[in-house]
């Protein structure tokens, strides 16, 4: 699995350049034909500039382990499970941060949830250490990066076995979702799809991944589209017809970008698209089903916190993922909103023992509310921190209000924008028509004029996450 987020290559990188482990100690589990076929797969004729080697570094007793996980429910709102209370207990004793508080009075081993305070990226990026516990052995980290989509980037401890779990529940999420995933060793299991200038790229083994005894692991890549990361554009169709992978997991720009070159004749056939990181409108994902019959899970969380909720469908509702994931929403001065109120999500997990969280405020915002069986969802989940635009009559208008706006056009993608001044400008990915209709929808939901930048290509909008809105005013 991927242990990157978006992230170009650190300046002083050497590709290759330092490769400490052997290919049996980063998959100790896997038998000599399985790593012939890692090392095979490096070095196909087609292959891109491979920038990494990795593993996922798992030892009997952590496949043993994730057999065995006990199921779990998801769980939202006000009245956390057992579990909850037992973090916070687990926090106070371990966790330098809540350490500190109970020394100070603070909080306790005790404290009900709603009581603590909430956590920041921002925490996280200046005192990592604070928030990884003291009894946790540190020899087996993985190092998750994640570049967020304001502010320094984040290196994020992993534990291999957090990072295998994460594959289940992408197994589980495809074939919840109606795709057959079985493993197949004449295609790649899973690829895992960026397109911009520099990214880590690499070949790797799934040790996990359910199969029959005695079946060879699947494969997975990461892989760039850019033009600049292959030896030839030749290459890069070449590979992907050769590899046609079962699975592609990847964020919105680079799915249309894929979507454009399999409608130009790109030979792949995926059973199934996984979206993570960004927002993916309805005429991405008719896309992808009337070409490849294939359902679109979009899928929600962040490095730090892991998969939180995913939704198989088209509608309002992302249905928590059941893991040791507790939810909340909250209003700006930190206080529980109830089941239909918008606010910040924020996130209490237990999965990753190198970073449990409390509280963790992830600058997304949605709703609580429950599906037809009852169970917690979040409601027109928007990613990053909501922008308002201020319409002609001196009222402010959510970002949520802009995302049904554009969405019912049928744009592929956009960045909507107003100035200092309250002109608003709206940069567009899709046809013309689409596009008119968008500028006719903003214009009557503010009651201002808008300009019109018509893109060819999403990649347009910048690489990595690009934010769909942005406003200059600075509204209360």
């Amino acid at each position: 699995m991927p242990t990157t987020d978006g992230v170009g290559l650190p300046a002083d990188y050497v590709p290759m350049g330092s490769l400490a482990l052997t290919d049996g100690e980063r998959w100790p589990t896997l038998p000599e034909s399985d790593l012939r076929r890692v090392a095979d797969a490096r070095a196909h004729p087609a292959a891109p500039h491979w920038q990494h080697e990795t593993g996922d570094r798992l030892e009997p007793a952590d496949l043993a382990a994730l057999a065995s996980r006990a199921p779990v429910s998801a769980s939202a709102g006000p009245s956390p499970p057992d579990w909850v209370a037992a973090l916070v207990e687990r926090a106070h004793r371990t966790v330098p941060r809540y350490r500190a508080a109970a020394r100070d009075g603070r909080s306790g081993p005790t404290t009900p949830l709603r009581d603590l305070p909430t956590v920041t990226r921002r925490d996280l990026v200046t005192g990592l250490a604070a928030h990884v516990p003291l009894d946790v052995p540190l020899d087996r980290v993985l190092q998750g990066t994640s570049s967020g989509s304001t502010g320094a980037a984040l290196r994020v401890p992993l534990h291999p076995r957090t990072v295998a779990a994460d594959l289940l529940l992408l197994h589980a999420l495809v074939t919840g979702a109606g795709a057959s995933w079985p493993a197949d060793r004449a295609r790649l299991g899973l690829v895992n799809l960026v397109d911009q200038r520099a990214a880590f790229t690499y070949v790797s083994a799934m040790s996990a991944f359910p199969r029959p005894v005695g079946s060879p692991a699947p494969l997975m890549a990461r892989v760039n589209l850019d033009v600049g990361a292959w030896r030839t554009p030749a290459d890069r169709e070449r590979w992907f017809a050769e590899h046609d992978p079962q699975v592609v997991s990847t964020s919105s720009v680079p799915l249309v970008h894929l979507l454009d070159l399999a409608e130009a004749g790109l030979a792949v056939r995926p059973v199934a698209v996984v979206n993570g990181a960004t927002h993916v409108t309805p005429a991405v994902r008719r896309r992808v089903r009337d070409l490849w019959a294939a359902p679109l899970v979009d899928l929600y969380g962040l490095r730090e916190t892991g998969p939180v909720a995913a939704a198989c469908d088209a509608g309002r509702e992302h249905a928590l993922v059941a893991r040791r994931v507790h939810v909340e929403v909250l209003d700006p001065a930190g206080r529980p909103l109830p089941a239909g109120r918008r606010g910040e999500v924020v996130v209490t997990v237990d999965e990753n023992p190198y970073l449990p969280l409390l509280r963790y405020r992830t600058g997304d915002h949605a709703a609580l509310g429950t599906d037809d069986a009852g169970r917690p969802v979040l409601l027109d989940l928007e990613g990053r921190a909501a922008v308002r635009f201020l319409d002609a009559t001196g009222a402010a208008r959510p970002s949520v209000d802009a995302t049904q706006v554009l969405q019912a056009a049928g744009l592929t993608a956009w960045h909507l924008h107003q100035d200092a001044d309250g002109d608003v400008r709206l940069s567009a990915v899709g046809d013309a028509a689409a596009a008119a209709a968008a500028v006719r929808a903003v214009r009557e939901w503010l009651g201002r004029p808008v300009g019109l930048e018509l893109l060819g290509d999403v990649g347009a909008l910048g690489q990595g996450k690009p934010a769909r809105y942005s406003s200059a005013l600075d509204l209360p």
